[in-house]
């Protein structure tokens, strides 16, 4: 009877260890997380939130630049 020998070989490399990261990289990380967690409202969602305050307000005569900064204002905040 033939002799088997196991063909398993182990790896030749260690896989490779957490890499440790600098206060610096941690900030920028934390920074970019940020970013993609609170995108800026859209022109048309500002918009339209600043025509709801306006119909809200009783539709006053006036540039409506107040709405439109309380509708930025408040989406804002609650992203």
């Amino acid at each position: 009877m033939a002799n088997r020998t196991n063909r398993y070989t182990p790896p030749t490399t260690r896989p490779d260890a957490p890499r440790a990261t600098t206060t610096a990289e941690a900030d920028r990380s934390a920074l970019s997380s940020k970013t993609l967690r609170r995108p800026t409202p859209s022109e048309e969602d500002v918009r339209a939130r600043a025509y709801f305050l306006w119909e809200k307000a009783g539709r006053p005569e006036s540039d409506g630049v107040q709405f439109w900064l309380e509708a930025e204002r408040e989406l804002n905040s609650s992203r």
